[in-house]
């Protein structure tokens, strides 16, 4: 189906909307279009695959597609696509290359916010320790395994705290907060 008849055939939702029973699916694949034909490299490649493209009003967010890249990144993806390295070296030199930048004690790149969080929970529950970071989620006998959250902190991330294995700990208080600090804790979290 070509994309002026969908329009045309949307004319018959606000009557076929009141005579028929409304549903709804949780499963984003049943609103996705069928493929239009094969892949089209270019303008059009989403819709190639029967993904219709949104305008972004909100910002960054990773279940949209996070950013589009600025072109100097995107330069500097091809550039870097041309070599193979080995992984580990690279993680290193970047996280060294983003402390420099923004002059925190490190940085990292992680596929976005919930990979990221889970990164940053790991670290902070095994301590760096490679022996405890595949027994993730069974934190059994590891010392630290709670993270504070403010409530208002609290969002539609906490699954990837939740999924490093931690108790989450919510407060409200500064009282709150500071009885909640003991020797289990991991981490505090809090949106600023």
């Amino acid at each position: 189906m070509k994309r002026r008849e969908i329009v045309k055939n949307l004319t018959v939702l606000p009557f076929a909307g009141s005579i028929l029973p409304f549903t709804s699916s949780a499963n984003p694949a049943d609103s996705v279009l069928p493929a239009s034909g094969p892949l089209e490299v270019g303008p059009n490649i989403y819709q190639s695959i029967g993904v219709e493209p949104v305008i972004n009003c909100r910002g960054t967010f990773t279940i949209i597609g996070g950013s589009v890249e600025r072109p100097e990144v995107v330069a500097a993806m091809k550039a870097a696509s041309g070599y193979f390295v080995q992984y580990d070296e690279l993680a290193y030199g970047v996280g060294r290359r983003l402390a420099e930048i923004t002059g925190a004690e490190w940085g990292m790149v992680s596929a976005g916010c919930a990979a990221g969080l889970k990164h940053v929970t790991a670290a902070c529950v095994t301590g760096g320790n490679p022996e405890k970071l595949i027994r993730i989620p069974d934190l059994s006998g590891f010392e630290k395994t709670e993270v504070i959250v403010t409530g208002y902190s609290r969002n539609a991330y906490d699954h990837a705290l939740r999924n490093i294995g931690v108790d989450l700990i919510t407060v409200n208080t500064e009282e709150e907060l500071k009885n909640a600090i003991n020797e289990r804790t991991a981490l505090i979290y809090i949106m600023a």
